[in-house]
């Protein structure tokens, strides 16, 4: 008998496995899980006889998977949950002892069906980025590695087309863009690439945390051979970087910020650091939206799932 970790709990449990100083629980990785599950633990003893603590956490229910809707049923401690179909490949990891985990791919499907379009996307983000949530520290994020890529996330979603939420996931999926470090740098970007009808100004995708190999004479301002810009128009020369000393968690970020700005400025690189009160402001998205369009950024169309197309730039709308 085996118990299936699913949703919310199996993201949390993959997010904690994937950081690069993970804490002692979740030392040994989940392994990819290929065999039939051959009966799926429901009922209050089942669910007993596994060790699910290091599920349950700040007293919400651990969320199980059940095989069908009749055996979706409530027990204390549990949200049931019902597969709705066969599982795909590659839908299950197995955490050892008898514990099986959704795969983030799957998660991504399961949580995107109760998600407006705009968290499905930011959902996408963060399991494409390499950032987790911790606020015991300043800055309310550590490192970790990507849950998976977006090429991952298409592919399975393909495969999942007969779940509930794969349609929402795959609504989804052309504006995820992977390398996001933090929240903040994911609003920092959504707002120039997303389609009009979507709220955003409907620029060509940027690069997230792009590393720019820095020329002799910027080497010497910056102090380091590259440069990682947050939100990166490559072609263009231009990127922003989101400056707060909350979210960067250093008294002496900002000082850091100017001088990369120096740097990237020697080698015709315009870097324009924005802030969260910037992100909040309609007309000061507005003016970056402009300095896009000045710089030549070019807009693009979506002819189909994740195609961009780039046409002329023209003048840029406010947000809706």
């Amino acid at each position: 008998m085996h118990v299936v970790i699913s949703h919310s709990s199996a993201l949390l449990f993959l997010d904690q496995c994937a950081r690069l100083v993970p804490s002692p629980a979740f030392r040994e990785p989940a392994r990819a899980f290929d065999g039939p599950v051959e009966a799926w633990a429901r009922t209050k003893p089942e669910l007993k006889a596994f060790h699910l603590d290091r599920f349950m956490r700040m007293g919400r229910d651990a969320d199980i998977l059940v095989p069908t809707f009749r055996q979706n049923k409530r027990v204390a401690g549990y949200a049931h949950h019902a597969a709705g179909g066969k599982l795909p490949e590659g839908s299950l990891l197995d955490a050892g002892g008898g514990v099986l985990v959704c795969s983030a791919p799957l998660v991504f499907v399961q949580l995107c069906r109760g998600l407006p379009l705009p968290r499905c996307i930011k959902l996408g983000h963060f399991i494409c980025g390499t950032y987790s949530k911790e606020p015991s520290v300043r800055s309310g994020v550590v490192e970790r590695h990507p849950l998976a890529t977006q090429a991952e996330l298409a592919e399975f979603v393909r495969a999942a087309h007969h779940l509930r939420g794969s349609r929402n996931a795959a609504a989804a999926l052309p504006w995820v863009l992977e390398g996001a470090a933090s929240p903040k740098e994911t609003e920092l970007a959504l707002p120039f690439y997303l389609p009009e009808h979507l709220g955003g100004y409907g620029f060509i995708p940027p690069k997230m945390n792009y590393e720019e190999r820095l020329s002799e004479a910027a080497e010497k301002i910056e102090g380091s051979i590259n440069a990682i810009i947050d939100v990166y128009w490559p072609e263009q020369k231009i990127g922003f970087e989101y400056t707060s000393y909350a979210e960067h968690g250093d008294p002496h970020k900002i000082g850091e910020d100017e001088r990369r700005k120096l740097a990237l400025q020697t080698m015709g690189i315009r870097l324009e650091l924005v802030t969260n009160q910037q992100l909040m402001d309609d007309r000061q998205l507005m003016a970056l939206a402009q300095l896009l369009a000045d710089y030549g950024v070019p807009k693009a169309v979506s002819v189909g799932a994740g195609t961009n197309i780039p046409i002329e730039t023209r003048s840029s709308p406010g947000c809706s």
